[in-house]
């Protein structure tokens, strides 16, 4: 009886609640639309701009690093193996700054789930277009790599590898993998 009462009652206040735009029969996304575009582009990012290395951060608990992806794009957890990417951004077609990563390997990109850097792809011949992704998903106050609308890596291997252990392929999660999820961090090598 009581959720009916509160159902009824949220039913009934509810033109009110999203207001006057309601009230004279226009959409109730419409009365919550951005009125004007932003007037003032953001800087440039900071991070994935120049030379620099892909840390794997840890995407929980102390956020740890525990490692970098190789020139070909692999994880590993030996300092020594650590690729040296270069970022370089490119224009806001969509408000928010994009851009590429490559390496000795080649262009960077997202196959399948998979992240590689090549110049063996054909289908792929450039890089993909990255950027970074928005909180509160992230790392707090720690640029974390973006595409599409994913971020959070894994492998299908020890999550993450021993020092000891060769690369392992990195991958979007799927949310089936063992251990732990990392998302993509810049160190400025410039």
């Amino acid at each position: 009886m009581l959720a009916t009462t509160l159902l009824t009652a949220a039913l009934t206040l509810t033109p009110f609640a999203l207001g006057a735009a309601v009230h004279h029969g226009a959409s109730p996304l419409a009365a919550r639309a951005p009125t004007a575009a932003p007037t003032s582009s953001p800087s440039p990012p900071k991070s994935f701009i120049g030379k620099g290395q892909l840390r794997t951060r840890w995407n929980d608990g102390d956020y740890a690093d525990l490692g970098c992806l190789t020139d070909g794009g692999q994880w590993t957890a030996n300092d020594t193996l650590c690729g040296v990417f270069t970022g370089a951004p490119l224009a806001q077609p969509t408000g928010m700054w994009q851009f590429t990563l490559t390496t000795t390997e080649g262009g960077c990109y997202i196959i399948g789930s998979e992240f590689k850097c090549d110049h063996g792809n054909p289908t792929y011949p450039t890089a993909y277009y990255f950027w970074i992704y928005p909180l509160p998903n992230a790392i707090p106050g720690v640029d974390c790599l973006g595409y599409s609308q994913y971020g959070l890596m894994a492998s299908d291997g020890k999550n993450p590898p021993a020092p000891e252990d060769p690369p392992e392929e990195i991958h979007l999660v799927s949310y089936s993998e063992v251990g732990k999820y990392v998302w993509l961090t810049w160190r400025a090598l410039d």
